[in-house]
């Protein structure tokens, strides 16, 4: 199976519209998961009809910033060519474990890369059983196995400073777990 990723869409409140090339891209997938931040459910619609699509919470949501996720899981768990996939924005289960990434992203100084490390290490202790995790929040696409389990960010679409906009592909087959990120160079 090929799967179409996205995270950190924030339509729209950073873009107007998805750009052209998420469509071009992810043409042909038998599947979409948005890894959260979405803001307004409604503008992933078009998107919608390449492909069944499914969306988690983002943390914008936890506060109701953005009236968009409030009604959107917290995480996906599914199981894709016999795969388990888990698809959580960040992974907190409670908003004091958001509240601290915040503190030691911006008071600390934590590189988004570092940031994706944290993240990861939460994942895998938080759903062990997982065969892939996928997640967003960081606007910076990241890919490692831990232990048994690969988490994968495919990175933002939105404009993100210092980071080209990009999305992922997920492939699952019978003896295989690949990913692939595809920048969205000039955005569309």
């Amino acid at each position: 199976m090929t799967i179409g990723v996205l995270a950190d869409t924030h339509l729209p409140h950073r873009m107007d519209r998805l750009p052209e090339a998420v469509f071009r891209i992810f043409q042909g997938v038998d599947l979409i998961l948005h890894a959260g931040d979405v803001d307004r459910i409604e503008r992933l619609h078009d998107l919608a009809t390449l492909a069944p699509l499914h969306a988690v919470r983002g943390n914008l949501h936890f506060a109701d910033l953005s009236n968009g996720g409030r009604d959107l899981p917290l995480d996906l768990q599914l199981t894709i060519a016999g795969r388990s996939v888990v698809v959580n924005h960040g992974g907190w289960p409670h908003f004091r474990a958001q509240a601290s990434d915040w503190v030691v992203q911006v008071f600390l100084r934590l590189s988004s890369s570092r940031l994706n490390q944290r993240i990861a290490g939460r994942l895998a202790h938080l759903y062990p059983q997982a065969d892939v995790i996928i997640f967003g929040h960081s606007h910076r696409a990241y890919r490692a196995w831990h232990n048994r389990t690969l988490i994968f960010n495919p990175g933002a679409v939105c404009p993100t400073r210092r980071q080209v906009p990009s999305v992922g592909k997920l492939y699952l087959g019978p003896h295989t777990i690949e990913t692939e990120v595809i920048p969205l160079a000039g955005g569309g």
